[in-house]
């Protein structure tokens, strides 16, 4: 697509589709407090989280694929209608069973939106404005993926829950309109086959082992006989997806791409920035809400430095990755992330939230350097009619790590509580405002000091993700970004 009015409207379009989706992501987070305090049901909190990753996360390589087989435009279409009704639907939940429904439906739609806007920036521009254009849509990514707690904990506040879920259905027709009216897209004519085998093994996979986590932690323990099915269903349906994955003419997320050590290094580094984002987005409001009492606009509050720092990091990132390559970027942000952890873990009863806030900002600034060298390196070194599927798996690697990270870490959670209060105590208590102020003042200090030792125990498992991080940084290929580059990435 040339430069000008036409592209203009399209970015904007594609902008606006990202931050609605990366938004959602999140913000459930600092609405789910009030949430629990309305509908009940505090041992399904991971998954009103899960299930919109999971959905997201599992449909991303098919939405890739089909993007590559059948154009882009109209996969974004379906994508998008699915995440709009699935936010309708969740808006007007009656039932925590309801609302993890509702959420695997908007999940389905997020997974399509998402890589397919990403992948579509790599389509209209150039090598040289691809660094600086992901930078821009990573910026946007992170900025609505963290800005997203302030900004529910605001709308819960003010309005309702509910209403985070409203507010995402004009702006979404918004921009799908925009994008029928003004994208323009090269007619494809190929004969196609789906692999359908691979999407449902996968989905599988992931789905029975996040229900093994979450249940076997919470509900049925680890030596239950369903949990114990359940990680053994999952490591057979894994073991079919990778069989399929070898003999499918045109494989849902195609193997061969992973002997490339620039996609091996950075779909694994992709998973610790998914990994590292949606666990901090999820369990650091909680602390602020549940350990320092504060309310939901204040649990939002806590994250904004990552909002101010992965932007500028992503921008910065974007500009420099052509002059001094990816992996002297992807380095300094895996350090700056580690930095920010070592400094949430040490968080203790009575913290400044000063302290939260400069860990926050740390993290941040370590994420935008990451993700942005991760997408653009694996963008450019494929070709064009692989660019989808590329594009989507590490969306695929991003997001999957997020949603194992809230399941693991939800469980480690779960388990230090129910150790630290017993059977017979309700932490939900310890979240909600209205109940906070009923409670004796030592049956509360005690909920406080459960939730803080547990939410403790989480962020100390985030600096070890950090410093897989840093490691796996390392072994990114040396070299320029138009060395490491496809020879056709560079019109296209």
């Amino acid at each position: 697509m040339e430069p000008g009015r036409q592209r203009q409207i399209v970015t904007a379009a594609l902008v606006l589709g990202m931050f609605l989706a990366a938004l959602e992501a999140t913000a459930v987070g600092t609405a789910m407090p009030t949430v629990v305090g309305e509908l009940g049901g505090v041992s399904r909190y991971s998954w009103v989280f899960s299930a919109y990753l999971l959905t997201s996360t599992t449909t991303v390589p098919l939405y890739g694929k089909l993007a590559d087989l059948y154009g882009r435009l109209r996969i974004y279409i379906i994508a998008a209608f699915l995440f709009l009704l699935g936010s309708a639907l969740s808006g007007a939940a009656r039932s925590m069973d309801q609302l993890i429904i509702y959420r695997a439906i908007q999940g389905l739609g997020a997974g399509g939106v998402m890589p397919i806007a990403t992948t579509l920036i790599g389509d209209i521009f150039t090598l040289e404005e691809r660094g600086r254009m992901q930078g821009l849509f990573s910026s946007v990514w992170g900025i609505s993926s963290l800005l997203g707690p302030a900004l529910g904990g605001l709308i819960t506040d003010l309005l309702s829950w509910r209403w985070v879920f409203y507010i995402n259905i004009p702006f979404g027709v918004g921009s799908s309109v925009l994008l029928l009216l003004f994208l323009r897209e090269k007619r494809i004519e190929r004969r196609h086959r789906l692999d359908l085998l691979g999407t449902f093994s996968l989905t599988a996979a992931v789905t029975l082992l996040i229900l093994a986590l979450l249940e076997g932690s919470e509900s049925w323990g680890f030596s239950d006989p369903r949990t114990i099915a359940c990680f053994t269903g999952s490591f057979l349906t894994l073991v079919i997806f990778f069989w399929q994955e070898r003999r499918a003419p045109e494989p849902m997320l195609p193997l061969d791409l992973f002997r490339s050590r620039l996609v091996a290094v950075g779909s694994m580094g992709a998973s610790v920035v998914g990994m590292l984002l949606f666990a901090s987005s999820a369990y650091v409001p909680m602390y602020a809400q549940g350990v320092l009492g504060g309310s939901a606009v204040d649990a939002g509050l806590i994250l904004a430095p990552v909002s101010i720092g992965w932007p500028i990091a992503s921008t910065v990132g974007g500009r420099l990755l052509l002059r001094i390559g990816y992996r002297p970027l992807v380095i300094t942000g895996g350090a700056a992330a580690l930095v920010g952890t070592i400094l949430l873990a040490v968080v203790g009863l009575e913290p400044s939230r000063l302290h939260i806030m400069s860990a926050m900002l740390i993290l941040g600034l370590g994420l935008g350097l990451m993700a942005t060298p991760y997408l653009v390196s694996i963008q450019n070194a494929v070709p064009w009619d692989r660019r989808g599927v590329a594009t989507s798996s590490q969306q695929f690697f991003r997001t999957i790590g997020g949603t194992l990270a809230i399941a693991l870490l939800g469980a480690v959670m779960n388990a230090r509580l129910r150790a630290a209060l017993g059977t017979g105590a309700d932490p939900n208590a310890a979240l909600d405002t209205a109940s906070r102020a009923l409670l004796a003042p030592a049956e509360l200090e005690r909920l406080v000091v459960g939730l803080a030792s547990s939410l403790q125990l989480v962020y100390a498992a985030l600096v070890v993700i950090a410093l897989a991080g840093l490691v796996i940084s390392f072994y990114f290929p040396k070299g320029s970004a138009a060395s490491l580059a496809h020879p056709s990435s560079s019109s296209r």
